[in-house]
C-alpha cells in the first residue's frame, strides 16, 4: 500500500472482502476497526527513510486465526503500541483522538510488534469463525 491516507479505506475494503464469510460478524467488525486504525497511524506517525516507501501487509490463515501482518514502511522508527497504548478508561470522553491504540489491543484476539529484517511488524489475529 502506498504510504497516502487515502490508500487506507480501499485496502481494508479489499481485506475485509477477503475474508467475507470466514469471520463472525463480530471479529469481521473487530477486524475491520484495529486494520483501519493501525493503517491510519501508520501513514500518519511511521516516517519512512523515502517518500516512496511502502506499508505492506500479508494476511493468512494459522491454525484457528487469522493472521494480518502489517511491516512499517522502511526506515520507520519502533513503536511497540502495547507499551504506548492509553487505557480506554483513561481518555476523556469528549476528546477528539487518543482511542486509535487502545481499541487495536482491545479487539484483537493477539496483538505481536517486533523486527522482521530491517523492517517493523504488527501482528494482528482474530479468530475464525467456527
Amino acid at each position: 500500500m502506498a504510504n497516502r491516507l487515502e490508500e487506507v479505506d480501499p485496502t481494508v475494503l479489499l481485506l475485509k472482502q477477503r475474508l467475507e464469510g470466514l469471520l463472525p460478524d463480530e471479529a469481521q467488525f473487530r477486524f475491520d476497526l484495529c486494520v483501519t486504525e493501525a493503517l491510519t497511524n501508520l501513514v500518519l506517525h511511521a516516517k519512512p527513510s523515502k517518500d516512496e516507501a511502502t506499508i505492506d501487509g500479508q494476511l493468512t490463515m494459522r491454525g484457528d486465526e487469522f493472521v494480518i501482518e502489517l511491516f512499517d514502511p522502511e526506515g520507520a522508527q519502533p513503536f511497540d503500541l502495547r507499551d504506548n497504548a492509553r487505557s480506554l478508561s483513561d481518555i476523556d470522553a469528549m476528546a477528539e483522538g487518543g482511542r486509535g491504540l487502545g481499541l487495536i489491543l482491545e479487539c484483537a484476539d493477539r496483538v505481536n510488534y517486533g523486527s522482521v529484517g530491517r523492517r517493523n511488524r504488527l501482528e494482528l489475529a482474530f479468530k475464525a469463525q467456527s
